[in-house]
């Protein structure tokens, strides 16, 4: 089988094909590719579990990576919890408390702009209009960016999340989007070295300046320094802002739940939490195999092998869940893989978490009704998959 992941019709709806996948056996190797690719919730969480037999490391010679230097998000030993150590605290559930009024005002400054016009009758894009702009707003607060610079870090952002669609397309599209994220990436460490220089002279109580003033900068390399704040701004903006798409979707999509919500608010953070099993941002957890002897769901895998877990495949895998392919915000709480598994579960869990909960809960406040117009374009970026645009209408 071989499963296209840059084709538009496919990432439009990929769960038909990946259901036929899992029907195919547990492990099947991509024909084109040749990655061995897994669909099944356990097989995944071994696989992402276990990084002494497989690694997300990337070959040595391969480069600096996409963000300009080595980064803890590809780091599978001691030198991965040095570095996001750094950081553990700033994302701590109760520190994040802190900065939840900051969180609200960036809500509703977004808000403010884009419910009157779905109230007027406007047709609105939520991701251009709303989802876009917050996330990338809150963790340049944290960064301690100037709030004037904060737009050209979404879009900085947006050309650099298209990066991981684009390894998988070879056309000339790809190609050119390949460079433009490049580009971006190349601009935001530029900005991000300047701020790590004003961090050294004046450090402040901000993400870049914790990472200046720890002692494990002295071991690390400017490039090193500037990679892992750039990984910071892409992950605090792109993961999130397609989870807040979705969740717009969904939502118009399921409207008796959706009113549910408005009725009964206790019920978002366990909603938002089905809307990430249901339709997984980051469908991709790549690993090459590392370690003589392993096995993947019974087959045999070879040293240097790649291992592709299909976590979107995975958290609906039906040997876990009831009705997997239902959206029900009523379902009993399991993990799901919306934020990783293992080594690498997700350093910002806790604010993605509240920040999609201030935001659903201010929007239902505002705008308890609406209604998504026309088709939905998922672009061809499978890897970190989100609506590429969500037309938002009020309801009738």
């Amino acid at each position: 089988m071989h499963l296209d992941l840059a084709d538009a019709a496919f990432n439009r709806d990929p769960y038909p094909e990946l259901e036929a996948l899992r029907a195919a056996g547990p492990v099947v190797r991509d024909e084109v590719s040749g990655a061995w690719l897994v669909t099944g919730y356990d097989d995944c969480a071994r696989v992402l579990g276990n990084v002494a037999t497989f690694t997300s490391e990337q070959p040595e010679g391969s480069g600096p990576g996409v963000f300009g230097g080595p980064v803890f998000e590809v780091m599978d030993g001691p030198r991965h919890d040095e570095i996001r150590g750094v950081w553990a605290a700033d994302f701590q559930r109760q520190r994040l408390e802190r900065h939840r009024g900051e969180i609200r005002r960036i809500v509703d400054d977004a808000l403010d702009a884009f419910v009157p016009r779905i109230l007027d009758g406007d047709v609105v894009d939520a991701v251009e209009h709303l989802t876009r702009a917050i996330p990338t707003r809150v963790i340049a607060v944290l960064l301690g960016i100037d709030e004037r610079d904060q737009r050209q870090f979404s879009d900085w952002s947006d050309a650099m999340g298209a990066v991981a669609g684009a390894l998988f397309d070879t056309s000339e599209r790809g190609r050119q989007v390949l460079q433009t994220g490049l580009e971006a990436t190349r601009q935001l460490n530029a900005y991000i070295a300047a701020e790590v220089a004003l961090r050294r002279r004046r450090p402040g109580d901000d993400l870049i300046s914790r990472m200046v003033t720890a002692p494990v900068a002295a071991t690390m390399s400017e490039a090193e320094i500037v990679a892992n704040n750039t990984q910071l701004v892409f992950a605090g903006n792109e993961t999130t802002a397609k989870w807040m798409a979705h969740t717009l979707v969904t939502l118009a999509r399921h409207p008796d739940q959706r009113r549910t919500l408005v009725r009964d608010r206790a019920r978002v953070p366990a909603a938002l939490e089905e809307v990430l099993r249901y339709e997984t941002v980051a469908q991709v957890g790549a690993r090459r195999v590392r370690a003589e002897g392993a096995h993947v769901g019974g087959t045999p895998v070879g040293v240097g092998e790649a291992v592709t877990c299909l976590l979107g495949a995975a958290d609906r895998d039906p040997a876990r869940w009831d009705r997997p392919g239902s959206f029900d915000i009523a379902r009993p709480a399991k993990n799901h893989f919306g934020f990783g598994f293992g080594l690498h579960y997700c350093l910002g869990i806790n604010l993605a978490r509240l920040e999609t909960a201030v935001w659903l809960d201010r929007l239902l406040d505002r705008l308890p009704e609406w209604e998504v117009t026309g088709t939905i374009d998922y672009g061809t970026n499978f890897v970190l998959r989100g609506p590429v645009a969500v037309p938002i209408a009020r309801a009738a």
